[in-house]
């Protein structure tokens, strides 16, 4: 019984070997069927590893794009050892786009300044706003809340009301993953907003 098992995956192995090879020469049926065989780790992968605003369906494409440059430098003749290559590499390129994302983030020393007595006295009075300002204000809060879906808007207005991630998370029964990625889209929504001029 224990040959049979090692001849089956042996056999295995040998197909997968053969679905590699033709995958690598490009036909496309054989790189959709060996994609498809590791999107499990694919997903695994984005899972474990938290990057701001990549979306499962960018990393899917990530995922195809290292496949390919997988394909290209993998020379060994086995596909454990494949799985292992392409796994490491996945690993990376989320690395990657982690540190570019942070890199963005990150503002150059010679660009940061101290706050003069002016700019001081303009943080304490901040009573005194004029009344086009506050109007501009509503009306960009009101753009924004339309541009947002309606999932967004539950998380906005639970986060304003005090609601931490975890009561939120309890509250519309989702993982955390979500909730923080419909916040950095409305973020990046309500600076859309804010850009515009009314």
């Amino acid at each position: 019984m224990h040959c049979t098992d090692k001849t089956k995956h042996k056999f295995q192995d040998q197909k997968g070997v053969k679905i590699l090879v033709d995958a690598r020469k490009g036909k496309d049926k054989e790189f959709q069927a060996l994609f498809k065989q590791y999107w499990p780790l694919v997903r695994r992968l984005w899972q474990e590893y938290y990057v701001a605003d990549l979306e499962l369906d960018d990393w899917y494409q990530e995922a195809e794009i290292v496949l390919v440059r997988v394909l290209k430098g993998y020379r060994g003749g086995s596909m454990i050892k494949f799985a292992g290559f392409y796994k490491q590499s996945l690993i990376n390129r989320l690395l990657d786009l982690y540190r570019a994302r942070q890199a963005c983030k990150r503002i150059p020393a010679s660009q940061l300044s101290s706050l003069g007595d002016e700019d001081a006295n303009l943080l304490v009075d901040g009573h005194h706003d004029r009344p086009e300002d506050i109007v501009y204000c509503q009306k960009c809060l009101a753009a924004f809340m339309q541009r947002c879906s309606n999932f967004e808007r539950q998380v906005i207005i639970l986060l304003h009301q005090g609601a931490s991630i975890a009561e939120i998370e309890e509250k519309l029964g989702c993982d955390e993953r979500k909730i923080r990625s419909a916040l950095t889209r409305s973020r990046r929504k309500l600076i859309a907003e804010l850009r515009r001029k009314y």
